[in-house]
């Protein structure tokens, strides 16, 4: 029987800031999940397989770097043997960090779901020095230099969105967090301290949507997700989302996805 709710898996102690562990496995099927307040980044030198992260399919290729933010449902089908080192970074880690570039290099990363390498061996002497190390100041220089390595080496693909405008950035960043999405435009651009002309602007410089098209890409995300991933009506999902009935819902998804939510969850189950 299908779950209520997706799976929100916690794998770092409350003091932890950056935990680096070897990959287990015995985790190379997992089910779909979330995580809890973390980005989680998987250097694999030696698999194949495949990645889902909400509904889209994958190609795990080695050497490869797997980029889950913390709103991404996902599981992974992989082949064994696999090699290679989880990072698990909280965002504390990263603003309180007196280095700016490893802000802006953890937002160049966060671009991709996957960044595929044309060598990854230099990377994992590098993850090894990382995991045995105690010191935040030389945990910071180390995760930096991966970064900045991982981008140096990555092959040549198009990140999913451009993020140079910095409203734009704080806008879905505010999207991303937990908690209901809303459907009002004027509400984001408050919180920003800015209008919703400045808004929409700095979103279709972006991403050649308005405002309220991005906000109901967010909203329609957590829909699919919530109709693949949990066993919610679709009364459920709409109630959830903050929709007064379902047949609002109802068009809204369609409006979006192009098909209805009944249709959406027959396709992928």
């Amino acid at each position: 029987m299908m779950r209520k709710e997706i799976e929100i898996k916690d794998k770092m102690d409350a003091q932890q800031l950056i935990k680096v562990r070897r990959f287990d496995q015995s985790k190379h099927h997992t089910t779909a999940h979330k995580h809890n307040g973390y980005l989680e980044l998987v250097f694999l030198t030696e698999t194949s397989g495949k990645h889902y992260i909400d509904g889209r399919e994958i190609l795990v290729k080695a050497p490869c770097v797997l980029v889950i933010q913390q709103g991404n449902v996902h599981h992974w089908e992989l082949a064994l043997p696999v090699v290679g080192y989880v990072v698990l970074v909280k965002k504390p880690f990263v603003d309180q960090s007196l280095d700016f570039e490893i802000n802006r290099l953890v937002k160049e990363v966060g671009k991709y779901n996957t960044v595929y390498l044309k060598d990854g061996q230099y990377l994992q002497r590098l993850l090894e020095m990382l995991q045995e190390e105690k010191n935040m100041v030389c945990q910071e220089g180390l995760f930096k230099v991966i970064l900045a390595k991982t981008l140096e080496d990555a092959q040549k693909i198009k990140p999913s969105i451009t993020m140079q405008n910095s409203l734009f950035v704080r806008f879905c960043a505010l999207l991303s967090e937990d908690g209901k999405v809303i459907n009002h435009v004027a509400y984001y651009a408050e919180i920003l301290h800015t209008s919703p002309q400045n808004l929409n602007m700095a979103c279709k410089k972006n991403t050649d949507l308005t405002a309220s098209e991005v906000i109901a890409t967010y909203i329609v995300k957590e829909a699919q997700r919530l109709l693949v991933y949990t066993g919610k009506t679709v009364s459920e999902v709409a109630y959830t989302l903050g929709f007064s009935d379902k047949s609002h819902f109802s068009k809204y998804f369609k409006r979006y996805a192009g098909t209805t939510p009944k249709n959406f969850r027959n396709q992928r189950i």
